[in-house]
């Protein structure tokens, strides 16, 4: 395993290659746009299954997207930086997309300069490591380089979908429970003057 710093992560990503780095919640297999094939090939993944983005701010993330509804605003207001992923519609089809807090990755995004996909560094339907230490071993030989840093709290990110005008909890958190999100969007519509979506609202 060759361990580098955050500056030279950012460069590497830059040439294509996949690291490993710590994340708030585990660690993550991460990848500029360059080196995304690679990416689905160590994590042994369905390249038609979507990939998350990590990116540096709100306003980085929002961009990915082509409609941001003002509960996603209102929800990044309370989670972000954290442990939050939300469904938005993109361009083409929808984006998830997250700000992290880990001071780690976050210095990593500051060296790519750009968001970065992001799944969790254990082949598929095996346990997500916490710790660099916990990474399958395959994966720690096939991955270009590792970024020392803390470990995560080994619980996943919610993921909460707000594509297509639905308020949808796709994977619930202890901290974010279908429950409280239906109380956070009913919030949102009372403070903020959120029109209740059309269609489908599964909460």
């Amino acid at each position: 395993m060759r361990y580098v710093s955050t500056e030279e992560a950012g460069g590497s990503l830059r040439e294509g290659k996949v690291g490993l780095v710590p994340t708030e919640t585990v660690v993550g297999l991460v990848s500029g746009q360059a080196g995304l094939l690679r990416l689905f090939e160590l994590k042994g993944r369905d390249p038609d299954k979507p990939i998350a983005l990590l990116c540096s701010s709100a306003e980085e993330a929002f961009a990915q997207s082509r409609e941001v509804p003002p509960l996603a605003r209102f929800l990044a207001s309370l989670f972000w930086p954290g442990p939050l992923t939300l469904v938005l519609d993109a361009q083409d089809g929808t984006v998830g997309v997250r700000v992290p807090a880990h001071p780690t990755v976050r210095a990593v995004l500051a060296g790519y300069g750009e968001p970065l996909y992001a799944t969790s560094a254990n082949p598929s339907r095996k346990p997500a490591p916490r710790a660099l230490e916990g990474v399958d071993p395959a994966i720690r030989a096939a991955a270009d380089f590792a970024v020392r840093g803390g470990p995560g709290s080994s619980e996943a990110s919610a993921v909460v979908d707000l594509s297509g005008g639905r308020i949808r909890i796709v994977r619930p958190t202890a901290e974010l429970t279908e429950e409280r999100l239906s109380r956070l969007a009913t919030e949102a519509v009372e403070g903020i003057g959120l029109a209740p979506p059309e269609g489908e609202r599964a909460v």
